[in-house]
């Protein structure tokens, strides 16, 4: 029951972070940090919705490890959970610009919007079985990416290439699902 109350919890605040939108009072320092806060919440959430096979891991002691490779103005907000708990793992969070230190293995990696030239050749050299990509760009779903972050007007929303999930061995929960755009290559 604490696990479902948990994952509820967990839900509502994706909710509230697709639903959010700026009050008219609100300066621009203080929707870019509101922005950045939600971004961070997304990834956080997307991790306590997705389930990786035991083969994702080389042991039962692995950390799971989300890579945010190159310029991610919220990374700070991710640090605040370095080492917190998610299910039966420890989060890792591992902050780059060097392809290099994302080699090793990420099981979420957020790309930055000044790495996105490199897309393509990245997919190509990661072994990104087991990898939940994530970007927030129009068009990161085509070009290999799973989940992609849009902001509308109003709020931030979100894709997922659910194809291209499956494909890398992993498992989205129906919860999040229902709150996504589906896309299917």
């Amino acid at each position: 029951m604490h696990a479902i109350n948990r994952r509820l919890r967990y839900l509502l605040l994706a909710f509230l972070a697709v639903s959010y939108s700026g009050g008219a009072g609100a300066n621009d320092a203080t929707l870019k940090a509101k922005e950045f806060h939600i971004k961070a919440l997304f990834l956080y959430n997307f991790a306590n919705f997705v389930e990786w096979p035991e083969d994702a891991f080389s042991n039962a002691q692995s950390k799971l490890t989300m890579c945010l490779y190159g310029s991610v103005p919220f990374g700070g907000f991710l640090d605040t959970v370095d080492g917190t708990r998610i299910k039966d793992r420890r989060l890792k969070i591992v902050r780059t610009s060097d392809a290099e230190e994302i080699k090793p293995g990420c099981h979420i990696l957020f790309v930055g919007t000044d790495q996105l030239d490199l897309i393509q050749s990245l997919f190509q050299n990661l072994n990104h079985l087991y990898v939940l990509s994530i970007g927030n760009v129009e068009g990161f779903t085509d070009t290999g990416g799973i989940v992609n972050i849009l902001r509308t007007r109003d709020n931030q929303k979100f894709e997922i290439n659910l194809s291209k999930a499956i494909e890398n061995g992993l498992l989205i929960d129906s919860d999040l699902l229902n709150l996504a755009r589906i896309i299917n290559n």
